[in-house]
């Protein structure tokens, strides 16, 4: 089964990937065709985070055939719930702007709480940056210094996400990216509706 998903809007590619995928007998193949660097990572991970092996294979026109195998698949082990030590909270970190508040206030507050966070011994477990908090992972002339946070982060295990959409509607190009993976909004409700969530 082949489905064709070039030119579509996140989280389109996902959705129309995951009703594809569940219509599917077991050990079937489905071939997604995309042509965004965006949707070649989001049907990526989808894929992977359910479980099934996705192979790439690039074509003519600036696409890439996205080649999931359903079945035959290694299963994921569910998160082991929290004990002492665990360094991670069940918690999102949601940031919608590049400041809190207003003015040159807001950028020193948002750089001093990110900045705090590198203190604590659990963290969160992902940092979802949408609207103009795209910023704060893509522009390393204005943002440099949080960008080193962020990957301090990262390197401590915290996943972070930036808002493929919100790059594209700023004309942010994907190889902007600084730190952390371009995410959609399949995955972006998956975490808000299943962990804890704080708004910056």
């Amino acid at each position: 089964m082949t489905i064709d998903c070039c030119d579509l809007a996140c989280p389109e590619p996902v959705l129309r990937t995951k009703k594809a995928l569940e219509e599917l007998p077991e050990d079937s193949i489905l071939e997604v065709l995309v042509n965004s660097a965006s949707s070649i990572a989001n049907v990526r991970r989808f894929a992977e985070n359910q479980g099934y092996e996705c192979r790439s294979e690039e074509r003519e026109g600036g696409k890439t055939l996205l080649t999931i195998i359903k079945g035959f698949a290694c299963e994921i082990a569910a998160p082991a719930p929290a004990e002492d030590g665990e360094p991670f909270l069940n918690r999102t970190l949601f940031v919608k702007d590049d400041k809190v508040g207003e003015g040159e206030l807001g950028g020193i507050l948002m750089q001093g709480f990110l900045k705090a966070a590198l203190e604590f011994d659990r963290l969160p477990r992902n940092i979802i940056f949408v609207n103009r908090g795209v910023f704060l992972t893509t522009d390393t002339q204005k943002h440099g210094e949080i960008i080193g946070i962020l990957k301090e982060l990262e390197k401590r295990g915290v996943k972070i996400y930036s808002c493929g959409l919100c790059m594209n509607h700023f004309g942010i190009a994907p190889e902007s990216l600084a730190v952390g993976e371009i995410g959609n909004a399949y995955d972006t409700m998956d975490m808000l509706l299943h962990t804890d969530v704080t708004t910056l």
